[in-house]
């Protein structure tokens, strides 16, 4: 018995793609994504962040979804830290939940990017 030929109009499939290529092109996109979401967060900090935090801190950069933010001393982590909260809403609001989870602050002049 033979088995009948059918014709259709839609496209030849293409050829399957290896994983190893898909994983990798779509991790390579998820890490742009995260970097380019990381530099419009650094570059709009002063428009995004309450009054308090403007002229106290400045944003380095964003790891593991972690804000590292330095700030001149002690006393002004220790009163942002009570912000940060709300600091995480903003970010979320305007940059998708997975951009930013957690704010560490870092004293000017402390490169070891620990908490006060």
């Amino acid at each position: 018995m033979t088995r009948a030929n059918y014709y259709s109009n839609e496209p030849k499939r293409a050829e399957p793609e290896k994983i190893d290529d898909l994983l990798g092109a779509i991790i390579e996109q998820a890490g742009a994504s995260a970097d380019l979401g990381a530099s419009r967060l650094v570059a709009s900090w002063d428009g995004l962040v309450a009054d308090r935090w403007r002229g106290r801190s400045r944003p380095i950069g964003v790891r593991d979804q972690t804000l590292l933010v330095e700030v001149p001393d002690g006393a002004d982590a220790s009163i942002l830290r009570y912000d940060t909260a709300d600091l995480l809403r903003r970010i979320s609001a305007r940059f998708g939940p997975d951009l930013v989870r957690a704010v560490r602050f870092r004293v000017e002049g402390d490169r070891r990017g620990g908490k006060p």
